[in-house]
């Protein structure tokens, strides 16, 4: 396999929950009831999902409530009986301006396993309610139902999710926006690197890209080609992703996708800058180590230390004072041999 797709089977997976809520509820749980905390908390999350964490004035109880703009959409397909399914007793009337809350009496808290689960399944309420209508079509086409197709616009209207059900399988199509087309044609590289992975993953989705005209099933349902940096990622999922045993880990896995590919594309350019501005540094060390020295105050030497110069140069002060006091010695010498 080339170094690309070697890169892209490391490639690590985003977490489905959310962690500041894990520790805010697992702290108030293992706190003592003399000791909790008031927490007050406004935290965002993937796909502009906002959360607002808090404790009654008593701080007898901790809610989690969840703000998102297709939240109505995901409610009406499936969200709100799974919702109701999975939380029971804990979803209650959703505070104002938010579309789902979660209440947790602390003081009819359950014991054991239960008591332990229960940071991680409040941390994963965006999961769930964003995987109803997956699970919806999984549980339409296992029982050979009909299932109409599916759209939720899961980033601010302009990026899109459809769910398209099959005889053959469930056809999840994203509308992914990019910042700019360098963003776009390196998404392109890594996504051929998914289908090339096909070959070599046993039981991988078929996956199929495109970037301006929008795949022949959305056609067929009359969207029209986006607008700006827009391309169309579309997964095929087959029986056996969708049967008992798998289809949670699918529903988990595939909802994080369109995050999963900017979060490596940004990795991917912060790794690029870093090797440009690594290279840019050693040729500037090269290029000074080139550079010639200025010959000017620079003083040539011979092997026996003394000072070299040129025919024509003036020499060294010192050096001709002290052959002139050699000469003069010599003079004398010469005038005293006459004189005897």
């Amino acid at each position: 396999p080339s170094r690309l797709f070697a890169l892209v089977a490391r490639m690590i997976l985003l977490e489905v929950h959310n962690r500041i809520i894990e520790q805010a509820i697992r702290s108030q749980i293992e706190a003592e009831e003399a000791k909790r905390e008031a927490l007050e908390i406004i935290c965002a999350d993937f796909d502009g999902v906002q959360y607002h964490i808090f404790t009654s004035p008593d701080k007898s109880s901790v809610s989690v409530s969840l703000q998102w703009g297709c939240a109505d959409q995901l409610l009406a397909n499936g969200g709100r009986e799974d919702l109701q399914k999975i939380y029971g007793s804990y979803l209650v009337s959703p505070e104002a301006n938010y579309h789902v809350t979660l209440t947790l009496n602390m003081n009819g808290l359950p014991s054991g396993k239960e008591r332990d689960e229960l940071p991680m399944k409040f941390a994963m309420l965006k999961r769930h309610l964003f995987g109803a209508p997956f699970a919806k079509c999984f549980a339409a086409i296992q029982s050979k139902g009909a299932q109409q197709p599916i759209a939720i616009d899961y980033r601010y209207g302009s990026e899109t999710v459809h769910l398209i059900p099959g005889k053959e399988g469930l056809t999840v199509i994203f509308v992914v926006g990019f910042e700019s087309q360098g963003d776009q044609v390196l998404s392109k590289i890594f996504l051929q690197e998914f289908s090339e992975a096909r070959r070599a993953v046993r039981g991988a989705p078929a996956v199929r890209f495109a970037e301006r005209e929008p795949p022949l099933e959305l056609q067929n349902l009359g969207v029209q080609g986006g607008e700006g940096n827009v391309s169309y990622v579309s997964f095929v999922l087959f029986d056996h992703h969708m049967n008992d045993r798998n289809a949670a880990k699918t529903i988990s896995t595939i909802q994080t996708f369109r995050n999963y590919l900017h979060f490596h594309l940004k990795c991917s350019k912060a790794y690029m800058h870093a090797r440009m501005r690594k290279r840019v540094d050693a040729l500037l060390q090269v290029l000074n180590r080139a550079r010639p020295e200025p010959p000017e105050g620079k003083a040539k030497k011979t092997i026996a230390g003394k000072t070299f110069t040129r025919a024509g140069e003036d020499k060294p002060a010192a050096g001709a004072a002290g052959r002139g006091r050699g000469r003069g010695r010599g003079a004398g010498r010469a005038f005293g041999r006459g004189r005897g």
